[in-house]
């Protein structure tokens, strides 16, 4: 090879790698080499290697890294996919509005209780994910003739806590945060049953400002009968009194659930619910004077804290936020008829490769955001077409070899024992309007060892529901007056 040859050669690749990766670069380069030079085999090895190390110097990056939508990869370390003991020094999410913490984690503060197996994990999301698609299975065309509506059969309980105040001096309580649910409840004195693992109960005779039965005229009877998805249940009677969020944030007259007879296991240290669905009752609704239906969260990962904001709050966030309608769900005329925030995924991309999944796939009956649903449910068509992808992004690492668990409803998983660092395949949902999200690390994958980590998706049957596991870290913002859904990144960080 001349000098002149190789001067252009050297030129050639250091242009190319300012706009490509170093594995394009390297292969591009080796086979412009061979042209040239198509005699000496060791001479191209020690090019490629050289050519390499050097056009990652240049760059400044590592060799399998990844810039966020260029590259569509992630160099992640494996330590970091695993789940944390320890309440993270530096988590700070929460310093404005409410702080959220993961139901079982160590941030929250009740640390002392066995965290679920992952199959009693799966099995109560199974549970929840049954009740939905039972909601919705209703208005198919074949169940509309006997359709009768189970207003009682609400979902699984979640996996974030808030805390929150009632009465009058305010009483604290730890409440599950829900956007499938409307009604807000908690545990009241005296009950005939009583929580478990409940530290506390509201003392209706201790609050100056409480009084039994409805504050809202259209609602129908004073008594609500709760039945989740695996069981729990909680039967009580309306009551009202002053609820408090945050100290500038005191609402009198709001009507929650004073729950008299509570069974089941709504998690550590959880008091009731905190209902965040767009029915009459929800927490939404009932603070829409002030707030305007606007309210935001990012739920954390389980060694941090994130943060529940509402109205002006939660919309200094909008500006770096991407957007996406909210529209209607089957049966329904109007948003707050179902309860849930439906949404439109046209598509999903894989290591930035479009899958091509018609949107059709996901127009009926549609795709649902959901705060309790822990991994996310795409219809058996669009999740077979995502499996197929991420095998073959992930096509150099070794499939695990453990056996499948009875329960276990992720089946596409990896033994990364002894890895340092994984490249994982970003995952992009593709929403209405340009509103795409991008998922790495956490967010695609799932697993308590490193031997068995799982892409942290599942097929469903029809409905897509796009689970917190997804949206862990991210900032989420519902403008229901708007018509509209945000979503912007790291958002537990700020």
């Amino acid at each position: 090879m001349s000098g002149y040859s190789l001067l252009f050669l050297y030129i050639y690749c250091l242009v190319l790698r300012l706009t490509h990766s170093a594995i394009t670069t390297e292969s591009l380069c080796v086979r412009f080499m061979a042209i040239l030079c198509p005699s000496t085999a060791i001479y191209h090895l020690l090019f490629s290697s050289l050519l390499l190390f050097f056009s990652c110097y240049v760059s400044a990056i590592p060799v399998y890294g990844a810039e966020e939508g260029k590259d569509g990869f992630h160099s992640t370390p494996v330590s970091s996919l695993l789940p944390k003991n320890k309440c993270s020094a530096s988590a700070r999410g929460g310093s404005q509005g409410l702080p959220i913490t993961q139901k079982y984690g160590p941030c929250s503060g009740s640390g002392h209780s066995q965290p679920p197996s992952p199959q009693e994990i799966f099995g109560r999301d199974e549970s929840r994910v049954s009740f939905i698609n039972s909601k919705f299975n209703q208005y198919a065309p074949e169940n509309l003739k006997d359709h009768t509506p189970n207003n009682k059969l609400f979902d699984e309980d979640g996996n974030f806590l808030v805390d929150v105040a009632f009465g009058t001096p305010p009483q604290k309580f730890t409440l599950i945060l829900d956007t499938g649910s409307s009604i807000t409840w908690t545990q009241c004195k005296p009950c005939v049953r009583c929580l478990k693992a409940s530290r506390r109960h509201f003392d209706p005779s201790a609050s100056l400002t409480y009084s039994l039965g409805s504050c809202i005229p259209s609602t129908v009877g004073n008594t609500y009968n709760m039945t989740y998805g695996d069981k729990s249940t909680s039967v009580g009677n309306y009551g009202c009194d002053t609820m408090t969020l945050e100290h500038s944030d005191v609402f009198p007259k709001f009507q929650f659930g004073c729950g008299r007879n509570n069974e089941g296991d709504f998690g550590s240290g959880a008091d009731g619910m905190l209902g965040l669905g767009q029915g009459q009752l929800s927490t939404v609704s009932q603070t829409a004077s002030k707030f305007k239906k606007v309210f935001s969260y990012c739920l954390p990962e389980e060694d941090s804290i994130g943060s529940l904001l509402f109205g002006e709050k939660a919309t200094s966030q909008s500006s770096s936020l991407k957007f996406t309608s909210l529209v209607n769900g089957p049966g329904t005329s109007g948003l707050e008829e179902s309860g849930y925030y439906f949404v439109k995924l046209l598509d999903i991309s894989v290591g930035n490769k479009r899958l091509n999944i018609p949107s059709s796939v996901f127009a009926s009956p549609g795709t649902i955001i959901d705060s309790g649903t822990v991994i996310t449910r795409l219809p058996q068509r669009a999740y077979s077409a995502l499996k197929a992808a991420f095998k073959k992004a992930m096509a150099k690492y070794p499939l695990s070899n453990g056996r499948r668990k009875k329960g276990d409803i992720l089946d596409t998983c990896y033994n990364l024992s002894g890895r340092k660092d994984v490249l994982l395949p970003e995952i992009v949902l593709h929403f209405g309007e340009g509103a795409d999200v991008r998922l790495n690390g956490k967010r695609v994958i799932w697993g308590n060892d490193a031997s068995r980590l799982c892409l942290a998706f599942a097929g469903n049957s029809e409905l897509t529901i796009i689970g917190n596991r997804q949206q862990v870290s991210l900032t989420v913002l519902y403008d229901i007056q708007g018509g509209r859904i945000g979503f912007g990144g790291n958002g537990c960080s700020k």
